[in-house]
């Protein structure tokens, strides 16, 4: 039977919630239509007539057998539905420290799936995200110098991918470099090492890559090269979905109501988003050490939500400047103290909605992960970009709502408005 009309064309597992709307947004852009779950549904009717299907997983932070137990299940699923093209998806800075589990679930799914190789490429031009000589890039920056050695969970103190990938890894690391036209890239990559990180630093490169991993079983990478598949893979489909009319198209209508925004990242992007935002909207900190030693924050934040009366969007965060979070970092509050942001902003997200909230933006992986989950939300349709690799979403069944599941170091400055004012999505079924 053809691929087209058996099941998605392509299958994402990613490990997390914002870093699934990345990948899903930017496969969007070839024209798929795409639907983001949260974890493995228990109803599968939820993402039929989709080209691609995307799990979110919060594994990103978990010990690495955990996240290739989930990882390996999500698999197992997206086969279950007729998936045959895999992509694990991971963030464009390889979050992942020596302990970390991008290798480990690499392995299990190249076990799972009976693969023999598969390349990372985390490189993602347009956020300024590359890779060169096997290193990574934020900028101008190398990864270890951009301020992602601060990162409170996956402080990354290491650019050359190839030791840090090898570190986690059983089988044999390589590496190949950027695509040259007039050579056989496939040929090239076919003779490499099991586990090749692949160099690109722009979308000619990408592309390049795209075009001789298409047809692979699995791929491992952030969410440009993904796009770049998803572009390929719409080009070669042979025939039409049979069920391409039922599937209802984010731009249909609008999500209209009250917006706020919560923000749990630390990030250098996030801290100039929450300090831009605040200048002319009214602005909450919640001081988590002081929840950590017994102050109820989260009910003096409640009451501070009920006290808003203006109907303008309000912003909560648990962000800190990078003197603070490495003074939390160097204590013995420091799980808990993660633990705790995620718990209070999830909840507030839960209390916000209760309260007529329509519109989220929700900065922050480990963040967006917990208020979705606190929301109950399975799965969510993709919806426009607000900036490379964030998308407007749109929840499916209730609550009805629009979230913005924003990556803590991606945006500009002045996300949050844009994201605000922005807003477009389908009614309400």
């Amino acid at each position: 039977m053809n691929q087209d009309v058996r099941g998605p064309l392509i299958g994402c597992i990613a490990d997390d919630f914002t870093g699934a709307t990345d990948v899903a947004g930017l496969m969007r852009r070839s024209g798929m239509r795409v639907v983001q779950c949260f974890g493995i549904p228990a109803n599968a009717s939820l993402v039929a007539g989709f080209d691609a299907v995307v799990v979110a997983l919060k594994s990103r932070s978990i010990a690495a057998d955990q996240a290739c137990h989930q990882s390996c299940d999500a698999a197992r699923w997206l086969a279950s539905i007729g998936t045959e093209r895999f992509f694990f998806k991971y963030c464009s800075t390889f979050d992942s420290t020596p302990d970390g589990n991008i290798g480990p679930v690499a392995e299990a799914l190249m076990d799972h799936l009976n693969v023999q190789q598969t390349i990372f490429c985390p490189s993602f031009p347009e956020n300024r995200r590359t890779v060169f000589q096997g290193h990574l890039f934020v900028g101008d920056a190398m990864l270890n110098e951009c301020g992602m050695q601060h990162h409170p969970l996956n402080p990354m103190t290491d650019a050359n991918l190839v030791r840090v990938l090898a570190a986690q890894t059983q089988r044999a690391v390589g590496r190949v470099g950027r695509p040259v036209a007039g050579n056989d890239f496939g040929a090239t990559l076919a003779a490499a090492a099991p586990m090749v990180i692949v160099d690109a630093i722009d979308n000619d490169d990408l592309h390049a890559i795209a075009v001789a991993v298409a047809h692979h079983r699995l791929v491992t990478g952030g969410s440009a090269i993904a796009g770049h598949i998803a572009d390929v893979l719409m080009k070669r489909r042979s025939s039409p979905r049979v069920d391409a009319g039922t599937v209802r198209t984010p731009a249909d209508a609008t999500i209209d109501g009250p917006a706020a925004v919560l923000a749990g990242s630390c990030s250098t992007a996030t801290q100039a988003q929450v300090q831009d935002f605040a200048r002319d909207h009214e602005h909450l900190t919640l001081d988590v050490v002081s929840a950590c030693d017994g102050v109820d924050v989260l009910g003096a934040a409640k009451r501070w939500v009920d006290a808003q009366t203006s109907g303008r969007p309000v912003l909560i965060s648990t962000t800190v400047d990078q003197e603070t979070l490495a003074q939390i970092q160097q204590s013995s509050t420091r799980e808990t103290a993660a633990a705790m942001a995620e718990s209070m902003l999830a909840e507030l997200g839960a209390y916000l909605v209760d309260h007529g909230i329509r519109r989220l933006v929700v900065a922050g992986g480990e963040t967006s992960g917990a208020v979705v989950e606190r929301l109950g939300i399975e799965a969510i349709e993709i919806g426009d970009e607000i900036a490379p690799g964030v998308p407007w979403t749109y929840s499916q069944g209730t609550p009805r709502v629009a979230l913005a599941l924003k990556s803590g170091n991606f945006g500009n400055a002045t996300f949050f408005r844009t994201a605000i004012d922005g807003i477009a999505g389908p009614e309400s079924a």
